[in-house]
């Protein structure tokens, strides 16, 4: 498997394989992420993992601090689902599809303790869209 190891076991599947390599390639030549990124307002701090707003602060499990930074990284265009999930668990198995929901709920539930509400919106059908 790419990632951890150094190799991948034969037999393999030729798409799996090729978007992992995609994944692994777009990890490695990627820009290093930010330590704080601010988008209207909302200031995410990657190391301290946690959101701050009008002076309010909520704090983010791993998982959204990724997801956050995914969707600051691609702010104004609309982010079909399989890209979030491709970049959250790197096409390894994950739990099912409804993983992503949850942590989108979760995500407008913090928010909306800190007073930002429809920030990020369902585009149906295509994905999310801050």
């Amino acid at each position: 498997m790419l990632g951890g190891d150094d190799y991948i076991e034969k037999p393999y599947n030729v798409p799996i394989l090729l978007a992992r390599i995609k994944n692994l390639l777009n990890r490695t030549y990627s820009e290093e992420m930010e330590n704080k990124i601010e988008y209207k307002g909302i200031i995410l701090d990657i190391l301290k993992s946690k959101i701050t707003y009008n002076k309010q602060e909520i704090e983010l499990t791993k998982t959204e601090i990724k997801t956050w930074h995914y969707l600051f990284k691609n702010k104004d265009k609309i982010i079909p689902r399989e890209d979030i999930i491709d970049f959250l668990w790197d096409n390894e198995v994950y739990a099912d599809d409804n993983s992503l929901s949850v942590i989108i709920t979760r995500l407008r539930e913090k928010l909306k303790e800190i007073g930002i509400e429809n920030l990020i919106e369902t585009k149906r059908g295509q994905g999310y869209k801050i």
